[in-house]
């Protein structure tokens, strides 16, 4: 069993008067009938039911008793139990509806455990089961990796952080002695926790996965956010695309609601794991003032000016005392464009207090990137009546 470091899981249970539903729903996600022919549904009932209930009984029953929440000792038992019911469900499938084996999640949590499955639809023969002790929030949590060599369906326990909002990926390399790489993803699409990254390598003989790259041992990925696989150069291997809440300049504070700086980072595969190959604040109209204002700060007039629809306004942000540093939060971004996510014009103080000098800041896009096209001095609410953060 690969090792990777613990940190809290989550609880959910199904009662046991959902097992006969769990049935039906398989049964209907694995129908395939022509479109003109009469649907006809066959309830999916593997061979192996009597062995399945008796190990989910044991299951639960150790689960209860387990004691603290590594998976030392005894305690893994419980955690091989459950292994053993997705690897018998997913035989039962048959190697041909594979792709379909989200169908088993509802199946195994019908029986009072707490799982989630999770696949990668362009290459079906791979599958990941997130076990979790139904009675201990706190307990770690196993991933068991299930994957086709020949007609052997193979199974492999591995440790995980949290098991939540998983995502996987699965491809071919190009190392001989690492034929396939298995990226996962904890957290994701928006999650409670930071983003983290699980990458596998298949060994040569196909028989066991090793672990190259999980949480405190690889890249950090920069905290909660997003991601993507994308193959951005078209060589067949994917690159990892990240966004995370990027640093604030401290010079700034911003309202509740207001656009926050996003980082983007993209990570390549490389022989020793995914590394850094840019790292970079998304462009919008916030990173662009942020910018605007350290430029005037450096003295590179040139450089900001070109940040301006109207480049000979530059000395008059130098009049608005905008090349000049300060305290912490000096700038306070106190109000956007309502209703936008990408708001084109935002209030911008200077100071504090009621004459603090304020200017509703325009922006639009010109040659692909965002410029700064006017500024309006206007009177807005004092500190004390507007939240910022």
């Amino acid at each position: 069993m690969i090792e990777a470091p613990p940190a809290p899981g989550g609880r959910r249970r199904v009662g046991l008067p959902a097992f006969a539903l769990a049935f039906v729903v398989c049964a209907a996600a694995l129908l395939s009938v022509p479109a003109a022919a009469a649907p006809h549904v066959r309830p999916w009932m593997p061979s192996d039911m009597d062995s399945i209930t008796a190990w989910a009984v044991r299951a639960r029953s150790m689960f209860r008793t387990n004691t603290g929440d590594s998976l030392g000792g005894t305690n893994y038992v419980a955690y091989e139990f459950v292994g053993k019911i997705g690897r018998t469900l997913l035989r039962s499938l048959g190697r041909g509806n594979f792709a379909q084996a989200f169908a088993v999640e509802p199946v195994i949590d019908s029986l009072g455990l707490d799982t989630t499955i999770s696949t990668d639809p362009e290459m079906p023969y791979f599958a990941v089961l997130m076990v979790r002790n139904p009675f201990r929030s706190t307990a770690d949590v196993t991933g068991f990796l299930y994957w086709y060599q020949g007609q052997d369906l193979r199974i492999q326990g591995v440790r995980f952080t949290s098991g939540r909002n998983v995502f996987m990926r699965v491809w071919r390399t190009g190392y001989e002695t690492k034929p396939y790489s298995w990226a996962i993803m904890e957290n994701a699409r928006h999650g409670s926790g930071p983003l983290l990254l699980t990458l596998l390598r298949l060994s040569q003989n196909g028989y066991f996965w090793m672990a190259d790259q999980y949480p405190g041992h690889g890249p950090d990925m920069g905290g909660p956010g997003d991601f993507a696989f994308a193959d951005i150069n078209d060589d067949g291997i994917p690159e990892l695309v990240t966004w995370t809440i990027g640093v604030q300049d401290s010079l700034f504070i911003t309202c509740e609601g207001c656009p926050k700086l996003v980082t983007e980072r993209t990570w390549t595969e490389r022989d020793r794991g995914f590394e850094i190959s840019e790292d970079r604040l998304v462009p919008s109209p916030y990173s662009t003032f942020l910018l605007f204002t350290r430029l005037l700060r450096e003295g590179n007039r040139t450089a900001a000016s070109r940040l301006l629809i109207n480049p000979t306004r530059v000395n008059e942000a130098i009049t608005n005392g905008w090349d000049k540093g300060g305290p912490r939060g000096i700038y306070q971004v106190v109000n956007v464009e309502p209703g936008q996510t990408w708001p084109h014009w935002m209030v911008i103080r200077r100071g504090t207090g009621k004459d603090a000098p304020s200017w509703a800041v325009h922006f639009v896009v010109k040659d692909g990137r965002w410029i700064i096209s006017d500024w309006i001095r206007e009177k807005v609410a004092t500190s004390s009546q507007v939240q910022v953060r």
